[in-house]
């Protein structure tokens, strides 16, 4: 009798623990979705900013140096600067091409991809602990 009331206790002890690690466990996956989902949202805001920029400097009649425009530049200054230490500009005979402005912007789609993949697959891990709780009550 006391060994069986022993396993009983060491049972629910067990199952409490699992369901406390469960419950710590989903709270967290929902705080990094919600924190990682604000990050995707700065990205594509920041990507967006970066395509007005480079559009911006497309367009012979508008000067991307005065105000209002002024704004994209000195918002992506540093990102576009730190792409272009890394790829300096190819220079030919008589002309020379910027690739770092394109590499700055693949990277950031690249991110932003990163970001999806990551909020889906903490998607699936909640949706998974979730269902192991229900079993487990």
């Amino acid at each position: 009798m006391i060994i069986e009331e022993l396993k009983n206790n060491l049972n629910s002890d067990f199952l409490f623990q699992k369901q406390i690690f469960g419950y710590f466990f989903q709270s967290l996956s929902i705080f990094l979705i919600n924190a990682i989902s604000y990050i995707y949202i700065i990205a594509k805001f920041f990507k967006v900013i970066c395509y007005t920029k480079m559009t911006l400097e497309w367009f012979p009649m508008i000067n991307p140096y005065s105000w209002p425009f002024s704004i994209f530049q000195s918002l992506t200054k540093p990102y576009f600067s730190f792409w272009s230490k890394i790829f300096p500009t190819i220079r030919f005979e008589k002309s020379s091409l910027e690739i770092s402005g394109l590499i700055a912007i693949e990277a950031l789609n690249s991110v932003i991809y990163l970001i999806v993949r990551l909020t889906h697959s903490l998607i699936l891990i909640l949706e998974q602990t979730e269902k192991n709780l229900l079993e487990s009550e």
